[in-house]
C-alpha cells in the first residue's frame, strides 16, 4: 500500500512539472524588420537582434547584398514579405502590371536566398470572401511551382486560413488598456505579432501579459516590431536580457520596472460637442422669440405653420440657418462614433489605405466628420436652391429654408440617442438611429417639396420638378454603392478587422 501511495505521488509530481514546463515553455522569437537605409545602422541592428535571442526576421522587400551576408552569417531564419497591404479580391484579379512585376521579382529574390525558409503573400486581406482565395490561388500555386516553400499571411484572426495555399498565419494581436485583464486565456495557434496600443506601447508590463498568454499553449513563435524593440531596448537596457531568457529558457526571468496600466477610457469629444449643440439650442430658444413661438408648431399645427411661411409671417433665415448648422454637427458627431465604434484601428487604417483621398484630416475619423458635416452642409444648400428654382412664386430662401430645416430637429433626439449610446450599449442602437438621422436628413428635402407643392398651380408638373427626380438620384445612388464590388469589399474587409 505504501509504495503504492509513492508510486501514485512521484508520477503525479511528474505530470506536475512536464505541465508547469510546458506552460512556461520557451519561445521563438522575430522580428518584424524595417531594414534601415544606411547599410552600417543595418549592421547594427542586426548584431542587436542576434545578442536578444531574436531568430526570425520578417522583411517586406530584399536588403542589399551585403546585409544578405551578415543574416546568413549569423543563421537567422528569414520571411520574406511581398508588403501587399488590405489586398481584395480585385487586388489580385486586376494587378497592373508593376505590381505583377513587383511580385515576379520578390519572389525570385526570396527563392534564391537558402536563408529564406517562408514568403509572406499579403497582410490582413479579405479571407472572409471565398472569391479572395479563388483570386490569390494562382498566384500561390505559381511561387509553389517555382518552389516548394511554406507560404503565409498576416491577419487578425486564425480561423479563416485556407490550408490549400497557405502553411500558417502571423496572428496579429492587438494589445491596449480595454483587453490587458482578459490576456490571460490561451490564443490558439501562432505565430503572434505583438501590437500594442499608443497608450502602452512604451511598457513591458503588457508585452510579460502577451507572453504569459502566449506561453500557455506551449511553445509559440513571438514576433515584436523592430521600432518598437530598439526603442524598448534603449528604455530598459535589462530587457535584451529579459529577451535572451524568453527564447533559451523553460522559465524566463521577466523583471518590471513600476508601471501603472491606464484605465480604458473613450474619447470626450463627441459628448463635449453634444452639450456644445445643446447649449446653442437652450441660447437659441431663449433669445429668439420667433423660434420660440414657432418651434412646436411644425409637428402639432403643420398647416397653418406652412401658411405662415409663407404668407411672410417668419422673415428671419437665422432660425433656419442654425437648425441647418446644428444637423450638420449632430451628424457629423454621429458618423465619427458610429466609425470609431464599428471600425477597430487596423479596420480604419483598411479603409484610408483604399480611399487615401478620403483622409484629409489623417487616417482616423475625424475625417468622416469632416466629409460628412462638409456634404451635409452643401446637399441642405443644393436642395434649398433646387426648391427655390423650381416654384416660379416663391421669391425668398428663407421660406424654402425654414420649411426644409424645421422637421432636422428631430435629429437633436436621435443623434442624442447614437452618442449617448456610444458610452453604453453595442453597436446595433448606434448604427439604428445614426441610419434613421441621415434617413431623415435626405427626406427632409421630400418633406419641403410637398409643402411647397401646396402652393403650387400644378402639383403634378412640380412633383416631376422636385420629388421624383430627386427619389430617383438618391436611389440610384444608393443601388451603385451597394453593387459597387469595390466600395463592399472595402467595407467588408474593414469590419472583418475588428
Amino acid at each position: 500500500m505504501i509504495i503504492s501511495k509513492l508510486r501514485f505521488l512521484f508520477v503525479a509530481l511528474l505530470l506536475l512539472v512536464g505541465t508547469h514546463t510546458a506552460l512556461y515553455a520557451q519561445s521563438t522569437l522575430g522580428v518584424v524588420w524595417d531594414i534601415p537605409s544606411d547599410a552600417d545602422s543595418a549592421h547594427t541592428q542586426l548584431q542587436q537582434f542576434h545578442k536578444t535571442g531574436i531568430s526570425i526576421l520578417e522583411i517586406d522587400h530584399p536588403p542589399a547584398p551585403e546585409i544578405w551576408d551578415q543574416i546568413d552569417s549569423l543563421g537567422f531564419t528569414v520571411y520574406g514579405n511581398l508588403d501587399i497591404n488590405f489586398p481584395v479580391t480585385y487586388t489580385f484579379t486586376q494587378a497592373d502590371s508593376s505590381l505583377l512585376t513587383f511580385i515576379e521579382n520578390s519572389v525570385s529574390t526570396y527563392l534564391s536566398e537558402p536563408s529564406v525558409k517562408a514568403i509572406g503573400l499579403f497582410n490582413y486581406g479579405n479571407i472572409w470572401q471565398p472569391t479572395f482565395w479563388k483570386a490569390v490561388a494562382p498566384y500561390a500555386n505559381k511561387i509553389n511551382q517555382a518552389q516548394n516553400i511554406a507560404l503565409y499571411h498576416k491577419t487578425n484572426t486564425s480561423s479563416q486560413t485556407n490550408p490549400l495555399y497557405i502553411s500558417f498565419p502571423i496572428i496579429n494581436v492587438p494589445v491596449t488598456a480595454t483587453n490587458y485583464n482578459s490576456m490571460a486565456a490561451p490564443l490558439g495557434k501562432g505565430p503572434y505579432l505583438y501590437d500594442p496600443s499608443t497608450e502602452l506601447r512604451s511598457m513591458l508590463k503588457p508585452f510579460k501579459k502577451f507572453t504569459e498568454a502566449v506561453s500557455q499553449s506551449g511553445k509559440k513563435t513571438i514576433f515584436v516590431k523592430s521600432g518598437w524593440l530598439l526603442m524598448m531596448i534603449e528604455k530598459h537596457p535589462q530587457f535584451s536580457e529579459t529577451l535572451l531568457s524568453l527564447s533559451s529558457d523553460s522559465e524566463p526571468i521577466f523583471p518590471l520596472p513600476n508601471e501603472k496600466i491606464p484605465s480604458p477610457s473613450n474619447t470626450i469629444l463627441p459628448i463635449v460637442l453634444l452639450l456644445f449643440i445643446w447649449g446653442t439650442i437652450a441660447i437659441h430658444y431663449n433669445t429668439s422669440p420667433l423660434y420660440r413661438k414657432s418651434l412646436f408648431r411644425y409637428f402639432t399645427a403643420h398647416k397653418f405653420f406652412i401658411d405662415d411661411i409663407f404668407q411672410r409671417f417668419i422673415r428671419s433665415p437665422m432660425p433656419a440657418a442654425i437648425i441647418i448648422l446644428q444637423n450638420a454637427l449632430l451628424l457629423s458627431i454621429s458618423s465619427y462614433v458610429l466609425f470609431s465604434v464599428l471600425l477597430s484601428p487596423m479596420g480604419q487604417q483598411a479603409f484610408f489605405y483604399h480611399f487615401a483621398g478620403v483622409a484629409i484630416a489623417g487616417d482616423n475619423p475625424s475625417s468622416i466628420f469632416v466629409w460628412t458635416f462638409a456634404i451635409v452642409l452643401l446637399l441642405s444648400l443644393i436642395s434649398i436652391t433646387w426648391l427655390y428654382f423650381s416654384h416660379k412664386k416663391i421669391r425668398s430662401f428663407t421660406q424654402i429654408a425654414t420649411v426644409y430645416a424645421w422637421p432636422l430637429q428631430l435629429n437633436f433626439l436621435f443623434c442624442t440617442a447614437v452618442i449617448t449610446f456610444s458610452y453604453s450599449v453595442g453597436s446595433q442602437y448606434i448604427t439604428f438611429f445614426t441610419a434613421f438621422a441621415l434617413l431623415l436628413f435626405l427626406s427632409s428635402y421630400i418633406f419641403a417639396a410637398m409643402d411647397v407643392s401646396r402652393f403650387a398651380k400644378f402639383k403634378i408638373k412640380h412633383l416631376f420638378k422636385t420629388i421624383i427626380p430627386y427619389s430617383l438620384i438618391i436611389i440610384g445612388l444608393l443601388g451603385w454603392f451597394f453593387t459597387h464590388d469595390h466600395w463592399t469589399e472595402v467595407l467588408s474587409l474593414a469590419l472583418n478587422l475588428t
